[in-house]
């Protein structure tokens, strides 16, 4: 153990010497707390969308009723529309981020103001004529005969009208537009208030309130920190490990180590507890400068650096296993890279599970990564410990399983 020790304290000292390797291993973790800090920490999103209103009077000026659709989503927050010329040709086949330059195009077409009237007019009436059905015993019969003569005379008259179903203003998209879902369901929500208004409904049955709930010092760097701890563990035991071990096969370095009285296991549980070390330390810098920068107040506990180790012992270990099958450096980063990268994209790490299909769903819960992130969070954001032991208990098995077969599968002619 001595031993193990000692060539821990070497192991540090050798990659504080490594300028490479210190400012890679600072600032990946860094640069990946500041880009996704200003993105996702920025405010709320913010949509462009065009808007092409072909419904005009006879002067050329918008109608009473498209300008007050327009107007509803000009004050809906997350949309910036932009008037389109009526000139500007939207068929069928027409590239319309070419031609406009909006990823999305709404069209209201020619005849809205008078269509979206006969349609709330006919809404209206049959509201009455299910009024008189529900009443029609406190209703005397001249009065229903009366009502049922104007429904009537409604009716008449509206057969020369318009065509009876709604109007359809048309959102047009690019196929690579990530956010029409998005724009479609804003867009859904105004229109629906839209035809409240048309039909006299000025105060909604049913209404929604939505409320942002937790610890009001926390800023938005505060969740994302745990990300951040477990993708930079994750990348440096997974990835860089593996280069390191390859190229001390590559050069011969394993070699000699194995003709000293070093064992194997001493070097293995040296490596491991280096990267431990370090990965405490970068968490810790990654902490601070978010404090610095960002205000964070999420100050990881005991029990998150206990997290923080057996979960850089177990990823380091596996790292240790990759190093010791593979002898390229650049083969090893490449393997490790294809194990780190689905376990992050697939953990929850970088966006929400629910974002993902039910699939990936499934499959995410039996990633290690998964647990990590959920129970880091748990304990940093949440103030809570739920999952914390299962956690804790998964990655201690990890640890234990990777060390051995990091042994069992590293190449060693042991001294004698």
């Amino acid at each position: 153990m001595n031993r193990a020790l000692s060539l821990t304290g070497t192991l540090l000292r050798d990659w504080l010497r490594n300028r490479e390797a210190v400012f890679f291993a600072l600032m990946f973790p860094l640069l990946l707390l500041v880009i996704f800090s200003f993105v996702f920490a920025g405010g709320p999103a913010e949509f462009e969308l065009g808007i092409q209103n072909n419904d005009v009077d006879a002067s050329g000026e918008p109608t009473e009723l498209s300008a007050t659709l327009i107007t509803a989503i000009e004050e809906t927050p997350p949309l910036e529309p932009e008037q389109i010329e009526r000139e500007t040709p939207l068929t069928g086949d027409t590239n319309i981020e070419a031609v406009t330059g909006h990823k999305r195009v709404l069209i209201i077409p020619d005849g809205f103001a008078e269509q979206v009237r006969a349609s709330s007019a006919r809404v209206r009436m049959a509201v009455i004529q299910d009024t008189m059905n529900q009443f029609e015993g406190d209703i005397s019969a001249d009065q229903q005969q009366d009502i049922q003569a104007g429904l009537d005379a409604f009716d008449t008259d509206q057969q020369d009208g318009p065509d009876s179903g709604p109007v359809e203003i048309v959102l047009i998209t690019v196929s690579d537009d990530d956010a029409a879902g998005a724009v479609d369901s804003i867009l859904a929500s105004v229109v629906a208030r839209f035809n409240a208004r048309s039909i006299g409904v000025e105060e909604p049955t049913v209404s929604l309130t939505a409320e942002e709930r937790g610890q009001e010092t926390l800023s938005s760097t505060d969740y994302f920190l745990p990300a951040f701890i477990v993708a930079m563990i994750l990348i440096n035991g997974v990835m860089t490990v593996p280069s390191a071990v390859a190229q001390f096969k590559r050069d011969g370095t394993l070699k000699r180590l194995a003709v000293s009285p070093l064992r194997k296991h001493e070097w293995i549980l040296a490596n491991v507890m280096q990267q431990s070390i370090l990965a405490v330390a970068l968490s810790l810098v990654m902490i601070g400068v978010a404090w610095l920068v960002f205000g964070v107040t999420a100050i990881p506990g005991p029990l998150a650096i206990a997290l923080i180790l057996l979960g850089a012992v177990a990823f380091t270990a596996l790292g240790m296993i990759v190093g010791g099958v593979i002898r390229d450096p650049g083969s090893a980063i490449s393997l490790g890279g294809a194990i780190a990268l689905p376990l992050m994209f697939i953990s929850g790490i970088f966006w929400e599970l629910d974002l993902m299909p039910a699939t990936l769903q499934r499959v995410a819960e039996f990633s290690p990564v998964t647990h990590f992130h959920r129970s880091l969070r748990e304990v940093m954001i949440l103030d809570s410990t739920s999952g914390v032991t299962f956690t804790a208990v998964l990655l201690a098995a990890l640890a234990v399983v990777f060390l051995v077969g990091a042994v069992s599968l590293t190449s060693w002619q042991e001294f004698e």
